[in-house]
């Protein structure tokens, strides 16, 4: 397993990665639930500049070629050096430290960038998630007016630079 940059050309990578995710995974993903994600939706998550929005993908080689096995990504906030982010694994990959990695990677990646936080949300009911960023001391807390809707918060200024 290797984790890269995201590009353009992994669409179909994405829309199989997509398409196999669990209804629960997707709805903890997604924070609401859907059946399904729109290929345009995935097409503008792909529209990566590698400094404003990044994503990778933890990306295994099978017989039949790469398959996606896990994301994360990050967005900026406009006009400062904070960004949003958002990490998703495949139902079969949860439990096995990938998470972990593509949040480290992606960490790093937006501190090389210049960036001092990042920033993403969780249901209240994504129990697992939340205990992991506890587990790893990121800040959080709930989101005012939002209905139990939980904010996590990596500081990169503090990052260790070693594992």
């Amino acid at each position: 397993m290797c984790i890269r940059a995201l590009r353009p050309d992994d669409i179909e990578l994405e829309l199989q990665f997509v398409e196999g995710l669990s209804p629960e995974t997707l709805h903890l993903r997604l924070q609401y639930s859907a059946t399904e994600v729109a290929r345009r939706d995935l097409e503008r998550l792909l529209d990566t500049d590698y400094v404003e929005r990044l994503g990778l993908g933890g990306i295994v080689r099978e017989s039949s070629g790469e398959r996606l096995v896990g994301v994360s990504r990050y967005a900026r906030i406009e006009g400062t050096t904070r960004a949003e982010c958002a990490i998703v694994v495949a139902d079969a990959w949860q439990g096995r430290r990938l998470g972990t990695e593509l949040a480290r990677t992606l960490a790093r990646a937006a501190r090389e960038r210049g960036y001092t936080r990042l920033e993403g949300t969780a249901l209240a009911e994504n129990a697992r998630l939340i205990a992991w960023a506890r587990r790893f001391g990121f800040d959080g807390g709930t989101e005012p007016h939002s209905g139990g809707l939980m904010r996590i918060i990596i500081d990169l200024e503090h990052l260790p630079d070693e594992d």
